[in-house]
């Protein structure tokens, strides 16, 4: 073979190989193409967020509220409640299901005389929402003791297909334990 013959059989090569892998690639570009416009596109970033928005917007004002028949049917039958700072005050908070999670709210919370929450600012991305502000509480202590105390609070929520799914409380409760030293040494 000559020299010269060299460059034009490389070039068929190239040509003959660019036309196979090109045939190749034909049915799987249509293939991919079909199921795109077949397949629904995901809910966008903004789509969800607004979405989650109202729900969780509902969801925080029945809870402050302690209106339990709003709140219950916003949330998701696997929803967990918890709030990991109130562990060394009110022992283990943590709920697994709605079930579980009403009976805390309804039983747990009926010794509430009330709540009042002063929101410094809200946040709500996608399917997360997070209110922090402070919150005016008060607490019948069962024996005749009331206790009133005003706690930095931040909620967080997360909402899924329209129904909360998890909530988290975090609370400072150094103010709480001040205020029931206080009300337990003027009762006692």
């Amino acid at each position: 073979m000559k020299l010269t013959k060299a460059p034009r059989l490389r070039a068929v090569l190239i040509a003959t190989s660019v036309a196979a892998l090109t045939a190749f690639a034909q049915p799987a570009l249509a293939q991919e193409t079909g199921q795109a416009a077949t397949a629904p596109a995901p809910p966008s970033y903004a789509a969800i967020t607004a979405a989650t928005a109202p729900v969780a917007d509902a969801y925080f004002a029945a809870y402050i509220a302690n209106d339990w028949d709003a709140l219950e049917p916003l949330l998701a039958e696997s929803a967990t409640f918890q709030d990991p700072t109130a562990s060394h005050i009110f022992g283990g908070v943590l709920s697994d299901g709605r079930t579980a999670m009403m009976e805390r709210f309804r039983t747990g919370y009926a010794s509430l005389t009330h709540m009042e929450f002063t929101k410094n600012r809200s946040l709500i991305s996608d399917e997360s929402a997070l209110y922090e502000g402070a919150l005016h509480w008060g607490m019948d202590l069962g024996d005749g003791t009331l206790v009133d105390c005003v706690t930095p609070m931040v909620i967080v929520l997360t909402v899924v297909d329209g129904k909360v799914t998890r909530h988290l409380d975090y609370v400072d409760y150094a103010p709480f334990v001040a205020a029931m030293r206080k009300a337990r040494a003027a009762a006692g």
